[in-house]
């Protein structure tokens, strides 16, 4: 039995928007220069909006032997198997909680991974994944086989 996620789209878009606010707030916008900053906002909104969508179109795949991470446009997919997994957990930060999301690490025992780690190994993260503690016990589980 095999498990799909998505990262959300809500809370990268939200992140965005608020970093686009602060910006904002450093511009100085008058009647002269309203039209720009208006099409400064409509470009900055679709770019935020297509980043989302881009982040979005990963998908997680979590089998019976570990998990395959397709990213979008026709990127080859990466494998993780959990006879390489050697510890597993959560992240969460203000947004995440508020929007029910987090990224789950997988800390490999060899490889490559998308993450150096301090001590010299690399990990795997799924990321903005929704009920990650949920996740984080379902592939706890899984690895019981493994260990």
């Amino acid at each position: 039995m095999s498990r799909t996620l998505r990262p959300v789209f809500k809370k990268t878009f939200v992140k965005g928007v608020i970093a686009l606010a602060l910006f904002s707030l450093l511009l100085e916008v008058n009647a002269s220069n309203l039209v720009n900053y208006l099409i400064f906002l409509a470009v900055s909104l679709a770019l935020i909006a297509g980043y989302a969508g881009y982040k979005h179109a990963t998908v997680y795949t979590i089998d019976e032997e570990g998990i395959t991470l397709q990213p979008p446009l026709h990127r080859p997919p990466k494998r993780v198997e959990f006879s390489n997994v050697l510890d597993i957990s959560v992240s969460q930060g203000f947004l995440a909680k508020r929007f029910g999301c987090g990224s789950v690490y997988l800390v490999l025992k060899k490889g490559r991974g998308g993450y150096a780690l301090l001590g010299g190994g690399f990990a795997e993260a799924l990321r903005d994944i929704p009920q990650p503690e949920q996740v984080r016990e379902h592939i706890s589980e899984m690895l019981g086989a493994y260990r």
